[in-house]
This record gives C-alpha cells, structure tokens and sequence, in this order.
C-alpha cells in the first residue's frame, strides 16, 4: 500500500521546507493534499529526536563541484517524471543535484511516520550538504522499494504545483528502508542567488566575505545577519556590474552568525539565502529536535493561536530585555485580512496587487503611524511559525525592534494535512510613541544643537514665538497661518533675518544637529516642541519648531 504526504514550505520560517525563494516575513508550510493515510497509532508522548547524518559535512556552502547525482532504479525514474512534468511546463528540467540527493536519503531515514519533517532537522540535513538557499518542497511516499511504478504513479499529480510555485531548480531523491516498508522523499528547491563558496566556519574567526548575483526578476540585494546574542545587524553591501560583496565580521569569541541574502521584486523582499557560518568553533555534527508542547491543548480556535503567538513574542522580547509589544485589535484586524487574502490565493507576499503593502493596509484601515512592520508566514503550528521567523535575522529584526510599541496578529486556519492544521500568520507591528515632558525634551534639542554648535545662543523671544508655532501645529492649525502668527510675535524685535526649521517626528532620537542647523550663520535660537495629531504619524507625533536668526549689531 502506497501512502504519500505533501511537504511543501513556502518560506521564511517555518515547519518544514520551501521551494521557491522565501518571502521575507513568511513561514516555510507543509501544504497541498495527499492520499489519505491512516492515522498513526498513538505511542505516548511525543519524544526528542535526534539526527545525526552518517555523511561528512561540506566544509563550505556552494563549494564547486557539486557531487554527481547517484543513479538508482527509483531516483531515475522520478528524475524523468520531474523533467517530463517540467517539459509539459515549457520550463528547464531542474537539474539532479548530488547534495540535494543526500540531504533526501538522510532525512527519509529519520522522516516520522506520520510524514512530517521537522523545518529545523530539513534546514539542517541541506545546510550539512552546503546548500544556503531555503528549505526545498518535500513529497514523501512510503511504500515498496522494488517497483518505481507506483511510487512515480503517486508522485506525478503533484509534481506540477511544485514546479509552478517556483521549485524548479533543483532535483534530489531520497530513499530508505524502514521496518517492513520504504520512504521515499522528493525534494524540489528553487534557487535565485548564486555566490562564490563560503566556509561553514572560520576556525581562527577572521571575516566572513560573501560575494555573489542574484537571478531575475530579483535586484537590490540585502544582507542581515543574527548574531549569537540575537542582534540583528546589517552589513553594507556593494554591487557592481549586476555581483555583490558583503563583508561580515567574525567576534572574538565563538559564535554562531546566521546570514541571510534579501532581493526584491514586484511581491516585495524576499529571502533567497539563510544559513549558519560558524566562528572560532566547529559547526554541529547533529542536532536534537524537542517535542513542540507550546500548542498542545491550547489551539483550538484561530483567536486562541493570535494569543499564543503574540505571548511567545512577548516572551522572547523579555528574554531579550526589551519592552513587551501592547496587543492592537485594530492592527489585529488589518492582519486577519491579508492571512485571509493569502489563504484564498495561496500566494504568500507582503505585496497584494489589491490592497498594496503593509503601510497601504495599516492607512486604509485609518491607523495612523511613522512605523511599519510586517512579517508573514504559512506553517503548520504556532511554534514553528514562531521559530523559523526567529530564525530569519529578517524577520528577528522585527520582531526584536526597539521602535515597536503595538502589534496585531491575524491567523486564518487552512487545510489538515497529517493531522497538523494549516496556519495562515500575519503580524503587523506599529510604533506609538510615549508622551513627552515637552521641557526635557526642548533641553534634549538644545544640548544636540549646542554640541553641534557651540557659540550658538538661546533667544527667550525666538522661543516663545517657536513654542506657540509648535502648539499651534499640535492643535491642527495650518501650517502657514501658523507661522504668520509666529512671525507677528516677533515684530520690532531686532534680528537682522530669521529662519525657521518646522517638522514632525515619532522619535526625537531619530534628530541630527546637522541636518537642523545646515549650514546658515546663525547664532540665535528658540526652541519649540508640542506633542499632537499628524496625518500621517498619528495621534502623538512630536512637533518640533526650530527659530534661528542672527541679532542685529
């Protein structure tokens, strides 16, 4: 009897595998149908599961020259219906990678009966291999090793939705022998970046280059990196003639550094590469999945998997020693929309060619904010969900944002597939700003400016004119009728010119002297700042009034 299981990861996180390239904000999902197999006999509670590959690991990602496909009775013949579903396509045959083919026959060793692969245990068994980019779809059939007809038979309805969703670059088969049947896996992987080889680690620290171009549609390459102590940094890129050159630096202590390649197209970012480089140590020879208890007993409804991955946010960003997030309902619902929206087109992008981006949604929902965040994911569990965005620097990078203040998560269930519900996640995350004490914060400016420039003096009238320029704006007066009346204050007053600087902020933090003052010869100052209503930063914006003139001789 013949039982197959769709694996299928979309990207950037979660639970299992990914074909094409990973958006940034999404989860990697098993998804897509599947016979219908007989549920697995319930054995106890769940236990860890540890993987150790047989093979040596590579000593470097993308270390040419790929080891030859192996050929067998099986890998062939699935190898020839992958390339006639890819001709019926009018696509390339994706291309028999040996690396791809080991990572299969490792994982259908260890794959648990009920089909489902672990996102951290396939991560790990392509990463062992030297590949960088995302998780490839995985088909997992069980059934008899001797005959390759019924296991292609099985396998061919859905060969194609693999290759239209983007896995079309490479190929690898995976076979194993378990008890009184076999596995077989099939793996897919799309592929939108190639680099120059990159070491897995660098045992005498030292910097870690990565030179490489990315495919179309994708430009604009972007590089993040989690460091071992979970900051987030992003290393300058320089392109040139369509390549580029990141550079990252490796600590003087051990360390992990997961390194992640970002491109653009129309959908928005997307992960195209994200994988480990160690420092000063050697990488992992196996690794130990703990069972997932986070969800157990408490998802049941689709509010109830919003509360628990909002609090295991919260939970990590203690941990980190940073604020925890104030759940928004409105935001909430801004989200619930867009997880609605991929679940009914199966399309997992930050981008909708209906409602835009996030900002657009987050506006049209009359949500007022300087700060935007958005991350999105398609996964089998909340935990999974959670853990391959933690594991995206990306992703990380947003949900540990010093800036955010509030955040809404919408979950919309989809299809069941061996007994795991589908999870359509969105978060969305907005900053609103604190209330000021507007003095502190008029001395705040005034010591940036003076350590900007030091002769520069403080006007008592320049200030009062400035105050009441900047209570006016946070009261909703129009800007010109409010510097008229500002510049009626200061008649008879005798300043041979005055200027004037007026904006509105989220964060004063976000200030530079330099970009205030200019470059104007001027050495009087009153400073202006009341806190108000702005179109678009919302209802606690800072309004800042700078009046800078020079005192008549």
């Amino acid at each position: 009897m013949l039982r197959v299981c769709v694996l299928v990861a979309v990207l950037v996180s979660v639970g299992c595998s990914s074909g094409p390239p990973r958006r940034i904000g999404e989860a990697p999902s098993w998804r897509g149908g599947g016979a219908e197999r007989p549920a697995p006999t319930p054995a106890g509670p769940p236990q860890p599961l540890t993987f150790t590959p047989p093979s040596a690991s590579s000593p470097r990602y993308n270390d040419p020259p790929v080891a030859p496909a192996p050929s067998s009775p099986i890998g062939d013949a699935v190898v020839a219906a992958v390339a006639r579903e890819a001709d019926n396509l009018g696509i390339a045959h994706p291309v028999p990678d040996g690396r791809l083919f080991a990572a299969a026959d490792e994982l259908a060793a260890v794959v648990p009966e009920e089909g489902v692969v672990p996102y951290a245990l396939v991560e790990f068994a392509i990463q062992h291999h030297g590949i960088v980019e995302p998780s490839p779809h995985l088909l997992v059939v069980w059934g008899p090793l001797d005959d390759s007809g019924p296991i292609v038979e099985q396998l061919a309805p859905r060969i194609p939705e693999l290759l239209r969703a983007g896995a079309s670059s490479r190929v690898g088969i995976g076979t194993a022998r378990r008890g009184d049947q076999g596995v077989v896996i099939l793996a897919l992987q799309g592929s939108s970046v190639d680099t120059a080889a990159i070491p897995r680690t660098l045992p005498q620290g030292g910097t870690i280059h990565i030179d490489g171009r990315l495919r179309e549609p994708f430009k604009n390459p972007e590089v993040f990196v989690t460091a071992d102590d979970g900051t987030v940094s992003r290393p300058a890129v320089q392109e040139k003639d369509g390549s580029f050159h990141a550079a990252v630096e490796c600590p003087a202590a051990p360390a992990r550094q997961q390194i992640e390649i970002v491109g653009f197209d129309a959908s928005g970012a997307t992960v195209l590469a994200n994988f480990p480089v160690w420092c000063r140590e050697a990488p992992p020879t196996q690794l130990t999945i703990l069972p997932d208890t986070d969800d157990t007993g408490k998802i049941v409804t689709e509010h109830d998997a919003e509360q628990t991955l909002f609090a295991l946010v919260n939970r990590d960003r203690k941990r980190a020693g940073l604020a925890e997030l104030t759940w928004d309902e409105g935001l909430a619902e801004v989200a619930r929309g867009h997880s609605r929206e991929m679940r009914t087109t199966g399309v997992i992008a930050h981008i909708s060619p209906t409602t835009g981006n996030a900002a657009d949604r987050v506006r049209v929902a009359g949500i007022r904010t300087g700060v935007v965040l958005e991350n999105i994911a398609r996964a089998y569990s909340v935990m999974e969900a959670h853990q391959g965005l933690m594991n995206s620097p990306g992703h990380r990078a947003n949900l540990m944002s010093s800036v955010a203040t509030h955040l809404g998560v919408g979950i919309l269930f989809g299809d069941e597939i061996s007994g795991q519900r589908e999870l359509f996640v969105t978060q969305v995350f907005i900053r609103v700003p604190p209330t000021i004490d507007p003095q502190r914060a008029k001395d705040d400016v005034r010591a940036l400016l003076r350590k900007a420039r030091p002769a520069l003096g403080d006007d008592a009238d320049l200030a009062k004119a400035a105050q009441g320029l900047a209570d006016d704006l946070a009261h909703g007066a129009a800007l010109d009728a409010a510097r008229l009346r500002a510049t009626h204050q200061l008649d008879g007053h005798k300043y041979t010119r005055v200027g004037s600087v007026v904006t509105a902020v989220a964060e004063l933090d976000s200030l530079s002297a330099e970009s205030l003052l200019g470059t104007n010869p001027v050495n009087l100052v009153g400073v202006g700042i009341a806190q108000g209503p702005h179109p678009d930063l919302g209802d606690k914006a800072i309004w800042l009034v700078l009046l800078l003139a020079e005192r008549a001789h």
